[in-house]
């Protein structure tokens, strides 16, 4: 597929149009490393990794209509259904077109349209409703069919046609793990739609903020995982050690969350990260031990749980910590330029269990640990040079290895202000793999949690 998408014509040095011809023979081609779906008024989008570069095809909508990327990639499913929700757009031939998100109760059809109307108000799914009653909100597991709506917050009606300094605020809160990752990921799509380059110390300065997201949200995973298994003793351990390294960020100028860390100008002034991540690491180094010993006790409790095989995870392009718990080696920080510290020397499990997907968890807080110590010591270094973008094409994508998944964000500018909007997020590729896992399983909750799912991420 991927080969055959440069076929189309550019529109930017990662975007090609097909048109439906074109679009209908894409499907019939070997299946790439697919990233992410969606629609607009206009047309349809898919995103997919070429190696480490990413590319992007789009086709005309005829009639609202299109050839269902579904047909050919399973993964696609879930987006289709749920651009058909916002936009009504129809994908013909899809494997399934049961409402993603609409399930009742919405005061208009396709809301994101300009063809939408008014709904009738019919009452919410009833599988919905009783689903708010109970404390796995919001997701409703019925029948072996996961039914999210309940999480939707009508993100994208909000950005359209916002400056894109207004925007970063409302990406800053999508949901606890991505209050670096979620704004990095847009900043870095409005960055190469602009051409612009940020500074070496504005690099080394994400950098730094992503790390000490990725332990703190490692930290809170791990605790969780440990209560639900039965382990108090490392679930408190984990506990402090969260709460350790937020109170670090509130003491270094910053909040507990890193919410708002990133600003149109940079990092939030105030904020001393070179001082917050030396700290963060002199004071997690004698703790991590202290975990890892803890945490070898779970072994029996979590090996088996939630198994997601290679090939499944290949399949249904599972990236992320999940993926590298399943065989996959990739790591989105490989498309950084810092060398000073090779991402992904956690490595990778074969197994695909929550076993594995804990202590990834593990490895990788170790990983962000020495990364943080080197780039600390090397700030603003001087790295080899790549690529530079050019003027800024109006469009930009942006990718950020968060601490659940990868997190994908396409803009596209209209006189100064936002004219498209996609956010990917890791909750939304789990969604065709959960149904399965969480078959005749008693242990649900703990699947979730190993996995590191937040429906919110699913629905924006």
């Amino acid at each position: 597929m991927t080969g055959f998408i440069r076929q189309g014509e550019a529109l930017t040095p990662f975007h090609f149009a097909l048109d439906e011809a074109q679009w209908r023979t894409l499907l019939t081609r070997t299946p790439g490393w697919f990233i992410a779906h969606w629609c607009d008024d206009t047309r349809a989008y898919a995103l997919f990794l070429d190696q480490e570069t990413p590319l992007l095809a789009s086709t005309p909508l005829i009639e609202g209509r299109y050839f269902a990327l579904s047909a050919a990639l399973p993964p696609a499913s879930w987006p289709e259904r749920i651009a058909q929700d916002l936009w009504g757009s129809l994908p013909l031939n899809a494997s399934d077109t049961e409402p993603a998100i609409d399930r009742g109760g919405w005061a208009s059809i396709s809301p994101l349209s300009r063809r939408s109307v008014q709904s009738d108000h019919a009452p919410p799914d009833p599988i919905l409703v009783d689903s708010l009653q109970t404390d796995m909100q919001p997701l409703a597991w019925r029948k072996q069919r996961l039914i999210p709506g309940a999480a939707h917050r009508g993100l994208l009606r909000d950005l359209q046609g916002r400056r894109p300094e207004e925007a970063l605020p409302l990406l800053g809160r999508l949901h606890a793990a991505a209050f670096v990752a979620g704004p990095l990921a847009y900043t870095r799509a409005i960055e190469q739609a602009l051409g612009l380059v940020p500074s070496a110390e504005m690099r080394d300065a994400r950098i730094l903020l992503s790390e000490v997201e990725r332990i703190v949200v490692h930290c809170r995973d791990i605790a969780l995982m440990a209560r639900l298994a039965g382990f108090p003793l490392l679930a408190t351990h984990a506990a402090l050690a969260e709460d350790l390294c937020a109170s670090l960020c509130a003491d270094h100028g910053g909040n507990r969350r890193l919410a708002d860390s990133l600003t149109p100008e940079g990092i939030a002034p105030g904020l001393d990260i070179r001082a917050l991540a030396r700290h963060l690491h002199d004071a997690m180094m004698p703790r991590l031990p202290v975990l890892e010993g803890l945490h070898g006790r779970m072994a029996e409790r979590l090996e088996g749980l939630g198994r997601l095989s290679p090939s499944r995870a290949e399949y249904h392009c599972i990236g992320g910590l999940a993926g590298r718990a399943s065989g996959r080696s990739f790591d989105l920080r490989q498309r950084e330029d810092d060398m000073r510290h090779v991402p992904g020397r956690a490595g990778s499990h074969l197994s695909g269990d929550g076993w594995a997907r804990q202590s990834l968890r593990l490895a990788e807080i170790r990983d962000s640990l020495r990364r943080i110590e080197r780039v600390s010591s090397q700030f603003g270094a001087t790295l080899p040079a790549r690529p530079e973008p050019g003027a800024g094409s109006g469009e930009g994508i942006g990718a950020v290895e968060g601490p659940h998944g990868e997190i994908w964000c396409w803009v596209r500018l209209k006189d100064s202000c936002l004219d498209g909007f996609y956010l990917r997020d890791p909750a939304l590729g789990l969604l065709c793999v959960l149904p399965s896992l969480l078959r005749d399983c008693e242990d649900d909750r703990l699947v979730l949690a190993s996995f590191g799912f937040d429906p919110g991420g699913a629905e924006l």
